[in-house]
């Protein structure tokens, strides 16, 4: 005979994040802009100490990040998930755009940068 829960609540609120397991999370859409405004294809920035390495290291440095996902196109998006972060949108965004116009080995801006906060999405967009 399976056990029903008693005072088991489906959701908090439709259309945000859930968590039944551990710290709340944060969910950040960052999209790369270089200094002329246009997006930086991070698939060319992933090795030791290029933009990709120093941008992790700097979002790293107020939280745990769970899950990374760079896009498999010429977007600059970046979306990740943390725990127990210390980031807001406004001021991950100012630490990124702070890194400025010589990032890693390779030399790439970052200093147009956007970040937005968003909800977990589990799709392709």
């Amino acid at each position: 005979m399976p056990i029903e829960p008693k005072n088991f609540k489906v959701t908090n609120a439709i259309g945000s994040t859930d968590n039944f397991a551990g710290a709340e999370v944060q969910f950040f859409h960052i999209t790369i802009v270089q200094s002329d405004s246009s997006v930086l294809d991070l698939r060319s920035e992933l090795d030791f100490n290029e933009a990709m390495h120093n941008l992790i290291r700097t979002i790293m440095e107020r939280g745990t990040i769970l899950y990374q996902r760079i896009d498999n196109a010429a977007t600059g998006r970046i979306d990740v998930s943390m725990e127990r972060s210390g980031w807001t949108a406004a001021t991950l965004q100012a630490a990124i755009r702070a890194m400025g116009d010589t990032v890693g080995v390779n030399s790439k801006s970052v200093s147009l940068s956007v970040v937005s906060q968003t909800e977990l999405k589990l799709d392709n967009s």
